[in-house]
């Protein structure tokens, strides 16, 4: 059975290469998130590109991200409605009823490797602590993921102290973290979306999946290959997630970026709202 990523966070530091490890309530932002492009300014070079393409890039890098998070808006919505009913009586039982809602989002998303809802101490009745996960098997089938959560066992999985739930409990914020390594499978990078779950002031916990970057980058490589310069999407931590030049790898960190002290870049811009992604257009 693979553990999905948000699990196998740690990387040795010999790989050098990828970072460890998401609306406020449990609606997406839309399909279609704000867009800052930030100055660019271009470089006296053939590959100088207009602020107009980088903002058709950014758009759809963004949009690439909204439809993960409005598929977990969905998932959130399922559970906060149930959690609703059962009128402070919730238990893991009927968290299990939830799992064909998380079937569907695995069926209708090819880049979920994994999903489900990952849960506070406020949540149920009969626990402090519940990770409902589902990952894909073999044939179209699914098969959960069975980790002990409770506080105090010897080998709990502490997910509070993850940054992608922490992001929830503590900041509201829905979060994308990775790319991370899946250990079991050398050079597979997953990249962990959650979003925040709410019924009133009572935070549930999160609607999370793991996504798949090789199927992933179906979405936001195509955007990066139109651009007519080199270009590099990263994350928080200016880690590389896709490019469209050989020269980034992903998981490779850049440093650098924000001071562009040696004009390396033509433009380095902002995508989305709560991403925590930058996309840099080299100058040449």
């Amino acid at each position: 059975m693979q553990m999905p990523s948000f699990i196998q966070s740690r990387f040795t530091e010999a790989s050098n290469r990828v970072s460890g490890g998401g609306v406020a309530g449990v609606f997406a932002m839309g399909a279609r998130s704000a867009v800052i492009v930030g100055p660019c300014v271009a470089a006296p070079t053939s590959s100088a590109i207009a602020r107009s393409e980088v903002q058709r890039c950014v758009e759809s890098l963004a949009e690439a991200a909204e439809a993960m998070f409005a598929a977990l808006a969905l998932l959130a919505t399922d559970f906060v409605e149930a959690w609703t009913l059962a009128d402070g009586g919730f238990s893991s039982d009927q968290v299990a009823s939830l799992q064909p809602a998380i079937f569907t989002q695995l069926d209708r998303q090819s880049a979920f490797e994994s999903a489900g809802f990952v849960l506070t101490s406020d949540a149920l009745t009969d626990r402090q602590r519940h990770l409902e996960w589902w990952q894909r098997g073999t044939n179209r089938t699914y098969q959960p993921l069975i980790l002990d959560v409770e506080p105090g066992a010897a080998d709990c999985y502490d997910y509070y102290s993850m940054e992608w739930f922490e992001a929830a409990v503590h900041r509201g914020h829905r979060f994308v973290s990775g790319p991370l390594i899946d250990l079991p499978c050398a050079d597979v990078y997953i990249m962990t979306f959650s979003l925040p779950m709410s019924a009133g002031s009572v935070l549930l916990g999160v609607a999370a999946a793991d996504v798949g970057l090789a199927r992933f980058e179906s979405s936001i490589l195509p955007p990066l290959r139109h651009l007519g310069a080199p270009a590099v999407l990263l994350n928080r931590e200016h880690r590389v997630i896709s490019s469209n030049d050989p020269r980034w790898a992903t998981g490779d960190r850049l440093r650098g970026i924000d001071a562009n002290e040696h004009g390396e870049w033509q433009c380095v811009t902002e995508v989305g709202v709560q991403l925590g992604w930058t996309l840099a257009v080299a100058a040449g």
